[in-house]
């Protein structure tokens, strides 16, 4: 049954994109171990491929599992032991239980696969700040010449993505300042396809999608996560970005590199910011 089907308004459009956005999601951590799924709601409820992957998520294994459930009892035995795997890892599942899921719950469902998106794929638990508000300014500092104050609007008519591709692979798109706003499918069908090809960035998401009025902001969120996770084109585009902007190659990381304050220093005095000391400071203090 197609989720569309069950939806009786357009005021649930959004849940299809979402949908269809997080079933893409899920196959690409699923992809590995050959399983696939169509319908979260009913792929999900016997426990077997939500167990497979929370698998994937965490990298180990997190239990007997039976493969092919015949009773209610033993679906539940499998949704339980995927909850309680992401429970004791940290993910705050709020009113989301076994039979939810076994009675295919699809917008609890949604919710547990966002809870699943947020801690292993955009954030991990030790980020302090809600991760919107730190993916919004990550954006919002490397796409510093346009107004990105949301996930939905603000990105609907595919220039920031274009911008987005410059900033993490310089030429990538040159010319995102000549697109024109009223082309959103061109623009966004293209900046999808080239993260693809260039940057290696999954299309979990349409341009018909992303630029739909109905897009939700975890959709997006989900696939413009691609760009800022550790070792994404993001990450690497920042990288160079400092490296260009201190004229060095010896920083190879966003972590250590950074333990001791010298580069941080370093950056403040290239952006026209002041540093008490500088540039005699000793690395070793």
């Amino acid at each position: 049954m197609s989720i569309s089907m069950t939806l009786d308004g357009k005021e649930d459009q959004w849940i299809v994109i979402q949908h269809k956005t997080f079933i893409n999601w899920a196959n690409e951590q699923l992809i590995q171990g050959n399983r696939s799924v169509e319908n979260l709601a009913q792929d999900l409820c016997d426990g077997v491929k939500l167990v497979a992957l929370v698998e994937s998520l965490q990298f180990k294994k997190i239990g007997k599992v039976y493969s092919k459930p015949t009773s209610k009892i033993q679906m539940l035995h499998n949704v339980s032991l995927a909850l309680r795997a992401v429970a004791d890892d940290n993910v705050k599942l709020v009113n989301i239980g076994t039979d939810d899921i076994v009675d295919g719950n699809l917008k609890l469902i949604l919710g547990l696969l966002w809870h699943l998106i947020i801690r292993y794929q955009i954030s991990s638990n030790k980020a302090k700040a809600p991760p919107k508000k730190l993916m919004l300014q990550w954006f919002q500092n490397v796409l510093s010449g346009l107004a990105i104050s949301n996930f939905t609007s603000h990105w609907s008519n595919g220039i920031a993505l274009h911008a987005l591709l410059d900033f993490c692979k310089p030429g990538l798109s040159p010319n995102w300042r000549k697109l024109s706003p009223n082309d959103r499918i061109q623009n966004c069908r293209q900046a999808i396809q080239l993260a693809k090809d260039h940057l290696s960035v999954p299309k979990v998401i349409s341009a018909e999608d992303f630029c739909s009025p109905d897009l939700d902001e975890l959709s997006a969120m989900t696939y413009l996560s691609y760009f800022i996770r550790k070792n994404s084109p993001g990450y690497y585009g920042t990288l160079n970005w400092i490296c260009k902007q201190l004229k060095t190659t010896n920083i190879s990381n966003l972590t250590t590199d950074w333990n001791d304050g010298y580069y941080l220093c370093a950056l403040v005095v290239s952006v026209g910011g002041e540093v008490k000391g500088w540039p005699k400071i000793d690395r070793k203090k």
